[in-house]
């Protein structure tokens, strides 16, 4: 999952644990190669704050194994934290943790390969039988040429999030179509001032609505990368956005800021649709905005008129790397497996997105299901859009997000219109792109 805010400071929880016993799961050594190791013994252990309930829980359900847990900001929003940390634990040939999550999807593409080489294909580590409960999607995103290198904790699939509450107190119905969207956007600017249907300023937006929109902004073709703004899945998705930016109802505005919760948030929360993740449920409408219970709830991703199949973007999936210069690699595998077939607390402290394992998201769905939080029953959207993320925005070595954020979000705001920023962007990202080493197409 995509954390939203970053967070500057590294804080080690270290989780002491007597003795070292062992269990009766078998591990691997270094670099992969078969051992006798069991486990137990010292592990290190790289989060974001959201994952670090899953990692001290682990902790204290195996008293055999000694945590070292760092929480960090995830690589959100497009960080480098953890290519400046890796080079200089290549440098000075000390200090790899055993295990990261990174919030940045495309982490595991540079960090499986030279010069940082630090992703552990999971292969030997964790049983075929439970990789194969990964969706094909969720895997494909965790293998480079060829090789899985990590496992995805959740899925981030957008869905249309809907205010059931003020819905129904306006009489308006609930879009399938994103023309049907924009045409209601365009009503509630006229009939409803102040309140929203989406909001396009975050560093992930692009991935909401360009994605989902089959916009080819990263698109691989064998070694070369297709980064093309001009194509009409994105100039259309540009076009019907500028109306909205401008009337107001789809504000450039983080939904993550002070700002945003002030305006749209709280007991009066003005937030009518909401085009976003999975993981939006509650982490971002209870506890972030403070929208009260019996108001929100998922509706279907919406379509481009009456094309199909229906495709969506995607916000995080963030995965769990296992880094090959681990020591003590059947632990850290170990994690892993529990945190993301295992651990999955209900109530106030649920699991905060879409579980990536097959099994575990259904035992999930069932209490969302009932989850006093949601208007009504989430999960038929939910489930139905798991499927639906589109396959033509691959995941590259480069984070795009600071890219969208500094060539568009910034200009939104000072009132130029998406349409007049694509060609920009695609500049940008292809300088970006070449930066990193790869071939650019714009066609």
């Amino acid at each position: 999952m995509i954390q939203r805010r970053l967070w500057p400071v590294l804080v080690v929880v270290a989780l002491a644990v007597a003795g070292c016993s062992t269990s009766s799961r078998g591990g691997s050594g270094p670099a992969g190669s078969p051992t006798s190791r069991t486990v137990g013994g010292d592990i290190t252990i790289w989060v974001d704050s959201v994952r670090l309930p899953a990692a001290q829980a682990y902790a204290k359900a195996h008293p055999n194994v000694h945590a070292n847990i760092v929480t960090f900001d995830g690589d959100g929003n497009g960080a480098t934290t953890l290519q400046t940390k890796i080079q200089l634990w290549n440098r000075t040939g000390k200090g790899w943790p055993d295990v990261i999550f990174s919030e940045q999807v495309n982490d595991p593409v540079w960090m499986a390969q030279k010069p940082f080489d630090f992703a552990a294909p999971v292969k030997d580590l964790i049983p075929a039988e439970l990789l194969s409960q990964w969706p094909a999607p969720s895997t494909a995103q965790c293998t480079i040429n060829g090789t899985q290198y990590c496992v995805q904790d959740n899925l981030a699939q957008v869905v249309l999030w809907v205010n059931k509450k003020l819905m129904d107190q306006f009489g308006y119905t609930v879009p399938t179509t994103w023309q049907q969207w924009a045409a209601l956007g365009d009503k509630v600017a006229r009939e409803h001032p102040g309140y929203i249907v989406g909001n396009i300023g975050d560093s992930f937006s692009h991935w909401i609505y360009l994605w989902g929109n089959q916009c080819p902004l990263q698109q691989l073709r064998g070694s070369t990368l297709l980064i093309n703004p001009a194509d009409a899945h994105c100039t259309r998705a540009a076009s019907m956005l500028d109306p909205l930016v401008q009337n107001g109802t789809v504000p450039p505005l983080s939904v993550f800021t002070p700002d945003f919760a002030k305006k749209y948030g709280g007991a009066e929360d003005k937030i009518l649709l909401m085009p976003g993740p999975a993981w939006y449920a509650q982490a971002l409408f209870d506890q972030t905005l403070h929208i009260p219970a019996k108001q929100i709830t998922a509706a279907a991703p919406l379509q481009w008129e009456s094309e199909t199949p229906v495709t969506t973007g995607q916000v995080g999936g963030g995965p769990w790397i296992i880094s090959r210069h681990s020591t003590n690699l059947a632990t850290a595998a170990d994690f892993v497996i529990w945190a993301t077939t295992v651990y999955n607390p209900t109530g106030s402290e649920s699991r905060p997105g879409y579980p990536a394992y097959a099994p575990l998201a259904t035992t999930w769905l069932k209490a969302q299901a009932t989850n006093p939080y949601f208007a009504a029953d989430p999960t038929p959207a939910l489930q139905g859009a798991a499927s639906q993320i589109w396959s033509g925005w691959n995941l590259v070595t480069f984070p795009d997000q600071p890219v969208w954020s500094n060539t568009v979000v910034t200009q939104l705001v000072a009132g130029k219109s998406l349409s007049s920023l694509l060609g920009p962007l695609g500049n940008a990202l292809a300088q970006a792109a070449q930066a990193a080493g790869y071939a650019v197409t714009q066609q």
